[in-house]
């Protein structure tokens, strides 16, 4: 029972979520329809428009050579015949003087005759508002035989006297067929899988009336509205298949209780695409582990308020997390960069900049401020013990920070922390745990020296190296190849195998007890600051007995606790 319930809730809890994200994707999805087809009837209302000029330049053409005559053209019927040559859709031209249509072309159109249009009751209204207003008219459509309707457009003409007096002449009327005039627009609709509804109001009217339309048209549509002839044009568009919709209902009940795990997938593609652009922009900009800005987005942020603000002071601060490999050895990493970074962000507050480089290098830019004004605040947090938390205990460390002064001592951003990062790591050199401000005595051989690594050393220092537990079982912490090569050993696993990890191992078994008890005896020593000097002999993994000179020195640490820093050197080959 318990199980049945827990699963219908499941059900109707994930068909509720699927309905609600179903609705969102539709709504998006015709909102982005909607916004296609509003651009296309903007593009294609054009397109009419184009159409219409190049119809209304045969009137217009014919309007200016009887104002300029002030009859009708000589050749009357070459003329119309030529522009009636590249305008398929002109059905025919005529000329109507006082509204009398004397002069057809061709003579024996569809429907055309020499009657006086006045005389017509359905084109009167049209006629005398084109007349009265002189604006070219477009009425229609009408039928003007029994295979098409047509469009006539209608140019009123004026004749104009010497006085400067104008009288009416007529009317230059194209009739235009009707859908050909269309045509290519239509054409256009059809392949871009549009549907469309053409309408048209009567010239001087608002009612509008349909000319042209596809099949089953959705009750809604885009529109886009101009003027032409007179008369006010819409073209409305929709998708040719209508707008989309969710799939039915009963599909999605159909199936069932995969329907909960579907919809586990749908609602994480939902919250990816919805997210996707400001994850982007955080990802870009933002370390993943700290919150902090990145390289990226910190150099962003300060070149962006240098070009808003290029002669305001400021401080840029370099940070460096102390002795971190050790940290990042014992513990985690990843808790000491998250505590240094809410450490800072406590303490240097809006508007200051905050990043990290990588690994465990700082950057701060502190706006609006001098060296002199921050350096107390810098003082007393890098004299703060910082500590993390790790497996349930709390762990510290220190930090060293370096800055320099903007635009006194660098004069753009990259010159201001390359000064702050010379400075940083002259506290490095300096023993660590400080904090200096960048001066002109902060070299580059500062940097070069420091540049010299332990790992250069250790690799190349002509010695063996070991270092081991004081006490217990005298665990080997670290042996370097020189150590490992003097027992005739290639590998770490085949020296520590050898002697069994311990410094008991690495002394004969005949000499062990007295070696050990003078090194305790000479670390005990008044005076001696735990060091120790020792002679004994050493097997190594091929059987070879050697004699070692061992140079040692006690040293207690926080981690390890009491542990022997040692050189041997092979005393055989003297």
């Amino acid at each position: 029972m318990r199980r049945s319930i827990i699963t219908t809730i499941v059900f109707v809890v994930g068909m509720t979520v699927y309905l609600l994200l179903l609705g969102h994707v539709v709504e998006n999805q015709q909102a982005m329809q909607r916004e296609e087809c509003a651009q296309a009837a903007q593009i294609y209302a054009d397109e009419l428009e184009k159409d219409f000029n190049t119809s209304s330049s045969v009137t217009e053409t014919l309007a200016y050579m009887i104002a300029d005559t002030g009859t009708v053209p000589e050749h009357f019927a070459d003329v119309a015949k030529e522009m009636m040559a590249t305008r398929p859709y002109v059905a025919s031209i005529q000329l109507a003087p006082q509204g009398r249509v004397m002069d057809i072309y061709p003579s024996d159109a569809a429907g055309a005759g020499k009657v006086n249009l006045y005389s017509l009751p359905d084109r009167l209204e049209s006629l005398r508002y084109s007349r009265d207003t002189g604006i070219a008219t477009m009425q229609g459509p009408f039928n003007l035989a029994d295979d098409y309707q047509a469009i006539a457009l209608r140019q009123p003409i004026y004749l104009t006297d010497a006085a400067g007096n104008r009288t009416f002449w007529g009317f230059a009327i194209a009739v235009l067929k009707v859908p050909d005039v269309f045509e290519s627009t239509l054409t256009d609709l059809q392949e871009t899988r549009h549907a469309y509804r053409i309408s048209k109001t009567a010239p001087g009217r608002d009612d509008y009336h349909i000319v042209l339309a596809s099949d089953n048209l959705p009750e809604q549509m885009e529109k886009k509205v101009f003027s032409y002839g007179g008369c006010k044009w819409k073209l409305e568009v929709a998708p040719a298949d209508g707008w989309r919709i969710p799939l039915p209902l009963a599909v999605t009940l159909a199936v069932g209780l995969l329907l909960v795990f579907v919809l586990t997938f749908l609602t994480h593609v939902l919250v990816t695409l919805q997210n996707r652009r400001q994850y982007l922009r955080q990802l870009a900009d933002t370390d993943v582990l700290t919150g902090l800005y990145n390289r990226q987005g910190f150099d962003t942020a300060v070149d962006a308020y240098l070009d808003r603000h290029p002669k305001a002071k400021a401080v840029g601060i370099m940070i460096d997390i102390d002795d971190f490999k050790r940290i990042n050895d014992l513990y985690s990493h990843d808790a000491a960069l998250r505590s240094m970074a809410c450490s800072l962000s406590e303490t240097f507050q809006h508007p200051a900049i905050i990043g990290r480089n990588g690994g465990d290098e700082f950057c701060i830019f502190l706006p609006d401020c001098t060296a002199a004004e921050v350096d107390p605040l810098l003082r007393k947090f890098s004299a703060r013990l910082q500590s993390f938390s790790y497996e349930g205990h709390s762990h510290t460390y220190t930090i060293s920070m370096g800055y320099a002064a903007y635009p006194e001592q660098g004069s753009s951003h990259a010159e201001l922390f390359r000064y702050a990062d010379a400075a940083l790591y002259a506290v490095k050199l300096r023993g660590k745990n400080g904090v200096l401000p960048y001066t002109m005595h902060i070299s580059k051989e500062d940097r070069s020296q420091l540049a010299f690594g332990l790992k250069d050393i250790i690799l190349h220092f002509p010695g063996a190296i070991l270092i081991y537990k004081a006490t217990g079982k005298e665990e080997i912490l670290f042996a370097n190849l020189e150590l490992i090569q003097l027992f005739d050993c290639t590998t770490l696993e085949e020296f520590q195998q050898h002697t069994g990890g311990t410094f008991r191992g690495i002394v004969h078994p005949d000499e062990y007890e007295a070696v050990e008890q003078s090194i305790w005896e000479q670390v005990k020593r008044p005076g001696s600051e735990g060091n120790d000097a020792v002679r004994y002999r050493i097997r190594t993994k091929t059987g070879k007995v050697k004699n070692i000179l061992d140079k040692g020195r006690l040293v207690d640490t926080d981690v390890y606790g009491q542990i022997f820093y040692v050189l041997l050197i092979d005393e055989s080959n003297w």
